[in-house]
């Protein structure tokens, strides 16, 4: 293809320096407002920056070659690349060239997957002028800033909902109080036959301390969990259920059956103990803490048992509020749904354009009348 008029064919080290980050362990974190960026994700906060942002960095060690976003300064682990220089380039340019291709085949590690700085320094790389940069980037960026308006409106939802169920519900355990295996169904046991197609869920699809699941796909089942829309998918091993791996499940069709990993625990609504209702029961830190001290096996791999739920007890919530709280809070988890799916549609569009304007078949206006 021949490229668009002032765009360059340059090699990636040519384009952007990328620097290996740095070693921080849990215990050496400080409570601060710096974040810590791994690979695909934040990963906590530290009191110091090594990086000055905005910018980025991409995995190394795991989600290789992925990059994660920062426009404040940042700590990049050491199982990432960070943008060290991008002489003289677009920083969200490079971000979104990084998001649009696939480096996972230049993997160095023999036994761990390992991306090494050494081995994507040739690949190719199609530069346009900075100013035409600016303009993919920010024909991109707008899909980005609604996307993260959506995160915003669902995590206030859910603020919101969880705020409302603080007031109305005491969850201190209670001497001679009903266990909660009593009002809600634990582990209810579906019918989908091994080997049956269906959407299925797995831990690393379930988010940390939010509602929303965002990916899922369709496998062949196997042994795993069962669940349907209205079930909340609560881990159980560690670190997960430490991370408060918690989601409610919505995204499938009527009458269907999905399944996920065995180290759920499903939660099923009873009469007016609905889905909001358990999914801010599990995220009371009471419960979570209760759930966690409760985990049993040996270290690096504990499991909370759900039959442990039956030893917390907790005074039985009056019907009026029960009613009070659902008619609150279902409303806020439809929408947090609806505002969810948007974000999916949104995520769509973008990874669409990704390719066509970073390969130059497809100019944004700004770009057309340089």
């Amino acid at each position: 293809m021949t490229l668009p008029s002032g765009w360059e064919r340059q090699t990636l080290a040519d384009f952007i320096v990328m620097q290996r980050g740095f070693d921080l362990s849990y215990k050496n974190r400080r409570t601060g407002r710096y974040k810590v960026l791994s690979s695909g994700e934040s990963h906590g906060w530290h009191d110091e920056a090594r990086v000055q942002g905005p910018g980025f960095v991409v995995g190394r060690a795991t989600n290789i070659g992925r990059p994660t976003w920062s426009d404040e300064d940042y700590w990049p682990l050491n199982t990432t690349l960070f943008a060290k220089d991008f002489l003289g380039n677009d920083p969200k340019f490079a971000y979104y060239w990084f998001l649009s291709n696939d480096l996972s085949a230049y993997n160095s590690g023999s036994v761990q997957p390992m991306l090494n700085r050494n081995y994507i320094a040739n690949v190719p790389i199609d530069v346009p002028p900075v100013v035409e940069q600016r303009a993919i980037a920010a024909t991109l960026g707008a899909i980005d800033d609604a996307i993260e308006s959506n995160r915003r409106a669902i995590a206030t939802s859910e603020e919101l909902a969880r705020a409302h169920f603080s007031r109305a519900f005491d969850l201190a355990q209670v001497e001679g109080g009903v266990p909660l295996a009593e009002l809600i169904t634990v582990n209810h046991r579906r019918v989908l036959p091994a080997g049956t197609p269906a959407t299925y869920v797995g831990m690393s699809s379930l988010p940390e301390f939010s509602a929303e699941v965002y990916e899922w796909e369709v496998r062949d089942a196997g042994s795993g969990q069962r669940f349907i829309n209205g079930d909340v998918l609560m881990a159980r091993i560690t670190p997960c259920l430490e991370n408060g791996k918690t989601a409610v499940v919505d995204m499938l069709d009527l009458g269907e059956v999905g399944w996920g990993s065995t180290e759920y625990v499903v939660l099923s609504p009873a009469g007016r103990f609905s889905t909001a209702w358990i999914y801010c029961l599990v995220r009371d830190e009471r419960v979570r803490e209760f759930a966690i001290q409760s985990m049993t096996g040996t270290s690096g791999r504990q499991r909370f048992q759900a039959d442990r739920l039956q030893q917390y007890k907790i005074a039985r919530p009056t019907s009026d509020d029960l009613d009070s709280f659902n008619a609150v809070a279902e409303p806020l988890f439809r929408r947090m749904t609806q505002l969810r799916d948007e974000i999916r549609r949104l995520a769509d569009l973008r990874d669409t354009l990704l390719p066509e304007l970073l390969s130059g078949r497809l100019l944004t206006y700004a770009e057309a009348t340089v």
